[in-house]
């Protein structure tokens, strides 16, 4: 199957899904785009205003889908360079990063630490289309049902 691709950067602000140059959907300096056949498809001009309850459902089903679906992203690429504001921690992740990096040389995985306060990440993830339908399935509808409702359901099921 086709994977779903997930790429962002943040000196670039920006965030793209895409499912084989297709359809493409993203954000870059705080503007969305979608394209399709590499075609810039206009948006309304009008922006609609998302809300969200104050409540969200609390299911353990939720938890273990949102937590089985990031598992389900496999990282392609990640480059960056992290620092905190404490050099202790700084030092604790240098030490954990370079134990990770030594046990998969494979991987096309290269973070740095840094002491100089310099923070950027650029990366790409994938999702097969099976795993996506699966969660979307599973989940995710039923989620976005329940929070459309607005009240948990009752009785069984």
């Amino acid at each position: 199957m086709i994977p779903i691709s997930l790429n962002w950067d943040t000196r670039e602000k920006s965030f793209q899904l895409k499912w084989n140059g297709f359809i493409s959907s993203g954000w870059r300096n705080g503007k969305m785009s979608m394209r399709v056949l590499r075609f810039p498809i206009p948006f309304p001009l009008k922006k609609k205003r998302i809300r969200f309850p104050v409540r969200l459902p609390r299911r353990g089903i939720y938890l273990r889908g949102i937590l089985s679906f990031l598992i389900g992203w496999k990282l392609k690429k990640v480059e960056g360079t992290l620092s905190f504001s404490d050099p202790m921690v700084n030092g604790v992740l240098y030490g954990w990063m370079s134990v990770f990096q030594t046990q998969k040389p494979g991987r096309k995985i290269h973070l740095t630490v840094n002491f100089s306060g310099e923070n950027w990440c650029r990366g790409e993830a994938t999702l097969s289309l099976n795993v996506l339908f699966h969660h979307i399935r599973r989940w995710i509808f039923p989620f976005i049902c329940e929070m459309r409702r607005g009240k948990p359901r009752k009785g069984g099921g």
